[in-house]
């Protein structure tokens, strides 16, 4: 069934660009000028027997967008403008498909390939993912017993750009580490994770360990299996297969590593948080770091609490609220908490009043939201080890720390939240003392960087 469906998406370049050609009343002839190629071309292109060559399609694609666009019936150049984006994303999307449908088709009848860079398995990776999004309704699964950002590289966060292009639903991202080189390079690891999930809502992520034997196996749906042999430099030798009965036996090695591996970092339900976020009960004598890429929700005097309980929508969350509440009153207002925001987020919610809390959205007065930085200010001054840091969002960060998601960080343990959409979207949790400990010195490597400043009590209250 799959194989036949493939065999569908055979010419989808060729489909469209008849549509497109036919919505701007442009002949054979006339697009071959305009691309100053032979008019043999355009109908081998049409008819799908040649395709475009990978070096030149996106100088090619482009161009028709822009005849397309010239030849439109539109009126407004701002319409004319939206119509070629809308006709250079439909052929870039049935290129990609196309050329994917290429690369399986070329080693469809081979049992075992064999990979020798790692632009080969970009281009595999990629033609993957194209096929998946078809097949799977934009559900893709990858399963990893290997450092796959280190073996991307850059091209990683391109790949994952692209899905999102493309319309992608959800990737289960499943990896396996080895906990000492989470130990002893700390930052990279700890810079990929949160780059991932803060950057890419629709990812959900889990990592376990792997021993130093076990194989470097990759896994993408039932489409695609991977072995690498070994990897120096960026460069790699691997083997590779896409015919099902090798995938399934690929795939049942990397399940086993990936079940049975301690677990360093997993997905959670959004209801998680709630539970996390009273934690400060049980920890107040320890240090936490908090950093949020959103506005603060917490350390709220307790007038604001009993709006929130007075307005919850179910029992269960006005209990929650009030256990909060006691929370902040009777233990967080003396912990230890290293407490780091980006300047913009504050002056924003000062602006607009939006929080959330318990993944449950608010809305704050102006006058509540003034009384809520009064009560930090207050409880900085009589508490010093409560310390408030203010990343300056004007000096150049790095693209990692930009994108990065909500981090809360205690003694043992590790929640990370993408809450730029909507409240816990994208929620992450670990208990393994390696992941945290590897977060906990990304943390103290950040406050020690010039963007990152630590406020006073005077300097809050500056705010307002």
């Amino acid at each position: 069934m799959i194989t036949e469906k493939r065999c569908d998406m055979k010419n989808q370049f060729g489909k469209s660009l008849r549509s497109q050609m036919e919505k701007a009343g442009i002949k054979e002839s006339e697009l071959a000028d305009a691309l100053s190629y032979d008019a043999t071309y355009i109908s081998k292109w049409i008819n799908g027997s040649k395709l475009p060559s990978e070096r030149n399609a996106e100088r090619i694609i482009g161009q028709m967008a822009d005849c397309f666009a010239a030849h439109s019936r539109l009126p407004e150049e701002a319409e004319r403008e939206v119509q070629r984006q809308q006709s250079l994303a439909e052929l870039k999307m049935a290129y990609a498909g196309d050329r994917s449908y290429l690369i399986f088709q070329n080693y469809n009848n081979n049992e075992m390939s064999f990979a020798d860079s790692r632009q080969t398995l970009i281009q595999l990776t990629r033609a993957a993912f194209v096929q998946a999004l078809d097949l799977y309704d934009g559900r893709i699964r990858i399963a990893a017993t290997f450092d796959l950002f280190r073996l991307y590289g850059k091209e990683f966060r391109s790949l994952m750009k692209g899905l999102n292009d493309a319309g992608v639903k959800k990737v289960e991202l499943s990896l396996a580490l080895e906990p000492e080189e989470l130990v002893s390079d700390y930052n990279y690891y700890a810079a990929g994770i949160t780059d991932t999930i803060g950057s890419f809502d629709y990812i959900e992520m889990s990592i376990v360990s792997r021993k130093p034997e076990q194989p470097s196996i990759l896994v993408i749906n039932d489409l695609l299996c991977l072995q690498v042999l070994w990897s120096l430099g960026g460069e790699i030798s691997a083997v590779f297969s896409m015919e099902h009965k090798i995938i399934s036996r690929f795939a049942a090695a990397c399940q086993q590593i990936t079940e049975t591996g301690e677990k360093l970092l997993d997905p959670a339900e959004p209801e998680s948080l709630r539970r996390t976020n009273v934690q400060l009960d049980s920890y107040s004598d320890r240090r936490q770091w908090q950093f949020f890429n959103e506005p603060p929700a917490m350390l709220f005097p307790e007038e604001i609490m009993d709006i929130f309980i007075g307005n919850a929508q179910d029992e269960s969350y006005a209990r929650y609220l009030v256990k909060l509440k006691n929370v902040f009153a009777k233990r967080t207002c003396k912990a230890r908490i290293d407490l780091v925001l980006y300047s913009s987020m504050l002056n924003e919610y000062l602006t607009n009043g939006n929080i959330s809390v318990g993944n449950v959205s608010h809305h704050l007065t102006p006058e509540q939201t003034r009384l809520h930085l009064t009560h930090l200010s207050k409880v900085m001054s009589e508490n010093p080890d409560v310390r408030l840091y203010v990343i300056r969002d004007t000096v150049v960060l790095s693209e990692e720390l930009r994108r990065a998601p909500s981090i809360f960080l205690d003694t043992y343990s590790l929640n990370i939240e993408n809450s730029k959409k909507k409240p816990n979207d994208n929620y992450h949790i670990s208990m393994d003392p390696r992941m945290r400990g590897a977060f906990e010195q990304f943390f103290e490597r950040m406050l020690r960087k010039p963007f990152c400043n630590r406020l006073t009590a005077e300097d809050v209250l500056r705010y307002l």
